[in-house]
């Protein structure tokens, strides 16, 4: 980590680079999302995939190396993973979101599966736009659901790919425009300021745009992307799914 960065204890497996009594949006709704934004039947019905493909994704993203540093940056409550991570107990894994209720509810939820937080796991509330990590210190980085959020995509890339190391990888989802009745939905949130609305087409020209070749795949409104060590995942592709590399 960066010399300069401060790390406090906020309770037991949980840690924080921000200051004491910050909230964030995502504190003050964050059950809310959980159990709306989060569901099996809302995200099959609204955006037309399966929430298993989170977990695929990840799965593979894990098996791409042993032992070395995983991020998953913005991992929320681990709605869509947690039982994945509970399958990969040998790398260190660095679980980071700006919302301290997050963490809170990721935590209860390994508790709950697992009886105690994994020695391997760690939270951290930090900024992903400013990772308080050293360069080239994480060899597998997971983002999912969070670039859609952001103005800056480009920066977020940047700043991932600048804490990855040689070899590394990088798999995300976002939502996207994909010629679906649910596009008018995301630019409705778009106008309330709940993301950023882009089309499939202009997020592929973010990686373009910054040399940073990708495999992806679009299912529903749903894009996942990859960058690195060609993964398992994206080697079967499903008749009618936009599917390629840049």
């Amino acid at each position: 980590m960066p010399d300069d960065a401060f790390l406090r204890e906020v309770e037991p497996h949980i840690y924080s680079f921000f200051p004491a009594n910050g909230v964030t949006p995502y504190d003050r709704f964050g059950v809310i999302y959980d159990v709306v934004a989060c569901s099996r039947i809302y995200n099959r019905l609204v955006w037309g995939y399966s929430i298993s493909e989170y977990q695929h994704l990840c799965t593979d993203a894990l098996g791409s190396s042993s032992d070395e540093w995983v991020l998953d940056a913005g991992c929320g409550s681990l709605a869509f993973t947690v039982k994945t991570y509970m399958q990969h107990k040998g790398r260190p894994v660095v679980l980071l979101d700006r919302s301290i209720r997050m963490l809170r509810l990721a935590k209860a939820r390994l508790i709950e599966l697992n009886g105690s937080v994994p020695e391997n796991m760690l939270f951290v509330q930090g900024d992903i736009s400013q990772l308080p990590f050293r360069d080239k210190s994480i060899c597998t980085i997971i983002a999912l659901n969070i670039l859609h959020a952001l103005d800056d995509a480009k920066g977020m890339m940047c700043e991932l790919r600048r804490v990855m190391t040689e070899g590394g990888s990088v798999s995300l989802t976002t939502l996207v425009k994909n010629d679906r009745l649910a596009d008018r939905y995301i630019d409705k949130l778009g106008e309330m300021g709940g993301l950023v609305p882009r089309s499939f087409a202009q997020l592929i020209n973010i990686f373009e745009d910054i040399a940073m070749p990708v495999q992806y795949l679009a299912k529903g409104n749903l894009a996942l992307v990859h960058h690195g060590r060609r993964l398992k995942y994206f080697q079967t592709i499903v008749s009618g799914n936009t599917a390629g590399k840049s």
